[in-house]
C-alpha cells in the first residue's frame, strides 16, 4: 500500500515538473554593466508546446530602461516542442545601479514572470574644458496634454500684449486731438518750419503779396509772443519794438541791436502791404524773407527757450504733453500689472492651496464635477453607455492593436486628457470571440500596463473586488496606485486610479479613472462616472 502511494506521489512529481518544463521562461542580457546611453540586449525565450499562445510585454519602458528597439519575436520549433525568443535593446541615461524588473509572459493564458536582472550604469567623464555641455532634450510624445501652465503664460502674454494695444489707441486718440502748438516742441521750431513753408509756397508770384506778408507777420509776431510772453498779435510794430526793447533790458539778454532794427523794418513792411497796399518785388521778398529768418536765428541764440526762460503759454504746453504721455503710459502699465497680479495670486494658491478648492484652474475634478456631464456611448453593439464630464476622443495607439491577446478581435480606446492631467479617463472597448481565454486577473495585468506604458512607473500595487451600480451592472473593480516622475511639471507624483470591468456578450469593457492620490474630490467623481454605467438594451 505504502508503495503504490509512493508511486503515485513520484508520477504527480514527474509530472509537474514537466508541466513546469514545458512552459520554462528564461531571461538573459548580454551585459551586467554599461556606460552611460548605451545599449544592451536583453532577451526572454519560452519553451512550451507546438502551437502555444505566448504574449510578450509590448512598452516602451522595462522598468528604468527605455526600450530603444523591440525585436520581432523568433521561432525554432522542434518535434513538438517549440522555443520563441523576443529581444529589446535597452538603455538608461542616468548613472547607477538598477533592476530590470519580473515581466509578465503570457503563456496560453497563464501568467509567468521573468527573473529580475541588476544592471550597472556607469557615469561618463566629461571634459567641460574642452567642450561645452548641453542638457538632454525630453523626448516629445504624441497626444502630450496642453499642460496647465501654459494657461498662466497665456494669460501673462495676453496682459502685455493689451498693454500694448491700449497704449497705441491712446496715443492714436490723442494724436488726433493735438492742437498746432503741440506738434512742435519749441518756438523756434515752429517759427522755423512755418517759414519755411511759407516760403515753398511762393504766392507772391500771382501778383499779390498781401497774404504771404500777412503769414510772415503772424509767424514773427507768434514767436516773439511765445519766446518773451508778450502779447505780440494784438500790439501795433511800434508798441512790439517798444515793449521788446524793456523785456530785453528787463531779462539782461544781450541781442544784437542790428535784429531789432531789422525786425522793425520788416514789420513796417508787412503793414505797409497789408494796409496800404504797397507792392514789393520779388527781390525784396526774398530778402524781407531772408531777414526774418536770421531774425528768429539771432533771437533763439541769444535766448534760447529752457525751463528756466519758458514762459507760462510754453509752460502749460509742456505740462499737457507730460500729462497725455503719463496717461498712456500709466493705464496699459496698471491694466498689464494688475492682469499680471491677479494671474500670479491665482497660481500661487493653487500650488499652495491644501483646501479643496481652486481659483480659475483648468481640468480639476471641482471644476468638472461642477460642469454639465456628457452620456455617450463607446465601442460596438452594444456599446458600453457612461457619462463624463467631457466627451471621450478616440485614440487607438498601433501598439494595442499590436499586442491584443489571442481570442481578441478589437481593442477601440477612447479618452479624456493624458496621465500627466490632474484627472485621466480611459474607456476601452473589447471585443472577443471563444478562444479567449485569459482569467480576470490577467486581463487586469494587461490593461494596467498599457495604460502606463509610456510613463516610468513606481511602487506599484492595485487589489480588485466585485462591483455592482445602482443600474445592477456587475463585474469587478480595481483600486490602486502608482509613483512617477510627471513630464511636465518633473515632479514625482503619487497617482490613484480605480477601474472597472464589466462585459456584456463577446464585449469585455473597462473603465479606468486616474487621479492625484490626494485629491479629495476624485473618488467622489469616479464613483459618479462609474454609477453611470449601463449598457444600451438595458436602459430603462
Amino acid at each position: 500500500m505504502k508503495s503504490n502511494f509512493l508511486h503515485i506521489v513520484i508520477v504527480c512529481l514527474i509530472a509537474t515538473f514537466s508541466s513546469l518544463a514545458q512552459h520554462r521562461v528564461e531571461t538573459q542580457v548580454d551585459t551586467t554593466a554599461i556606460k552611460l546611453g548605451d545599449t544592451f540586449l536583453y532577451t526572454i525565450k519560452t519553451q512550451g508546446n507546438a502551437g502555444s499562445r505566448v504574449t510578450f510585454p509590448a512598452t516602451e519602458q522595462i522598468g528604468h530602461f527605455s526600450v530603444v528597439e523591440s525585436l520581432p519575436i523568433d521561432t525554432i520549433n522542434s518535434d513538438n516542442t517549440q522555443e520563441l525568443i523576443k529581444k529589446y535593446y535597452l538603455t538608461q541615461f542616468d548613472p547607477g545601479d538598477y533592476t530590470i524588473p519580473a515581466v509578465p509572459v503570457i503563456v496560453d493564458a497563464k501568467m509567468f514572470h521573468t527573473d529580475s536582472i541588476q544592471i550597472h550604469v556607469q557615469d561618463v567623464e566629461v571634459d567641460t574644458i574642452k567642450k561645452p555641455l548641453f542638457e538632454i532634450k525630453n523626448i516629445s510624445k504624441e497626444g502630450a496634454s496642453f499642460s496647465t501652465y501654459w494657461y498662466y503664460i497665456l494669460f501673462v502674454v495676453f496682459a502685455i500684449i493689451l498693454g500694448i494695444a491700449i497704449y497705441w489707441y491712446i496715443k492714436r486718440q490723442q494724436d488726433k486731438n493735438l492742437t498746432e502748438d503741440d506738434k512742435y516742441k519749441t518756438p523756434f521750431e515752429k517759427a522755423v518750419k512755418k517759414l519755411k513753408k511759407l516760403e515753398e509756397k511762393k504766392n507772391w508770384n500771382r501778383g499779390d503779396a498781401k497774404p504771404y506778408y500777412s503769414d510772415m507777420s503772424i509767424i514773427t509776431r507768434s514767436f516773439i509772443e511765445e519766446t518773451f510772453g508778450i502779447s505780440a498779435k494784438e500790439l501795433t510794430t511800434f508798441e512790439i519794438i517798444t515793449i521788446l526793447k524793456a523785456t530785453l533790458n528787463d531779462k539782461n539778454i544781450k541781442l544784437d541791436p542790428n535784429i531789432i532794427k531789422d525786425l522793425k523794418r520788416v514789420l513796417e513792411a508787412a503793414d505797409l502791404v497789408k494796409f496800404a497796399k504797397s507792392q514789393p518785388t520779388e527781390g525784396e521778398i526774398t530778402a524781407d524773407t531772408t531777414k526774418i529768418q536770421q531774425i528768429v536765428d539771432g533771437i533763439n541764440t541769444a535766448y534760447p527757450i529752457s525751463a528756466a526762460t519758458q514762459t507760462e503759454l510754453i509752460r502749460l504746453r509742456e505740462e499737457r504733453k507730460k500729462k497725455k504721455k503719463r496717461i498712456r503710459i500709466w493705464i496699459p502699465t496698471i491694466v498689464t500689472s494688475v492682469l499680471i497680479l491677479i494671474t500670479g495670486i491665482v497660481y500661487l494658491v493653487n500650488i499652495t492651496s491644501e483646501e479643496d478648492y481652486h481659483w480659475f484652474t483648468f481640468n480639476n475634478t471641482k471644476k468638472l464635477m461642477n460642469k454639465e456631464w456628457i452620456t455617450s456611448t463607446y465601442g460596438t453593439d452594444p456599446g458600453l453607455t457612461i457619462s463624463t464630464p467631457d466627451v471621450l476622443t478616440r485614440k487607438n495607439e498601433p501598439v494595442l492593436e499590436q499586442t491584443k491577446p489571442d481570442g481578441v478581435t478589437s481593442i477601440n480606446q477612447f479618452r479624456f486628457g493624458v496621465l500627466e492631467d490632474p484627472i485621466h479617463i480611459v474607456v476601452n472597448n473589447i471585443v472577443t470571440t471563444n478562444e479567449f481565454k485569459y482569467s480576470q486577473k490577467e486581463l487586469i495585468t494587461y490593461s494596467i500596463s498599457l495604460l502606463t506604458q509610456n510613463n516610468k512607473t513606481d511602487n506599484m500595487e492595485f487589489k480588485d473586488e466585485e462591483f455592482e451600480n445602482a443600474n445592477g451592472i456587475t463585474g469587478t473593480k480595481v483600486k490602486g496606485s502608482f509613483t512617477f516622475k510627471n513630464s511636465e511639471n518633473k515632479k514625482e507624483e503619487k497617482i490613484a486610479f480605480q477601474g472597472v470591468l464589466v462585459g456584456h456578450g463577446e464585449n469585455k469593457d473597462q473603465a479606468w479613472v486616474f487621479y492625484l492620490a490626494d485629491d479629495e474630490n476624485a473618488p467622489t467623481l469616479v464613483e459618479r462616472i462609474f454609477d453611470s454605467i449601463l449598457y444600451k438594451q438595458e436602459q430603462k
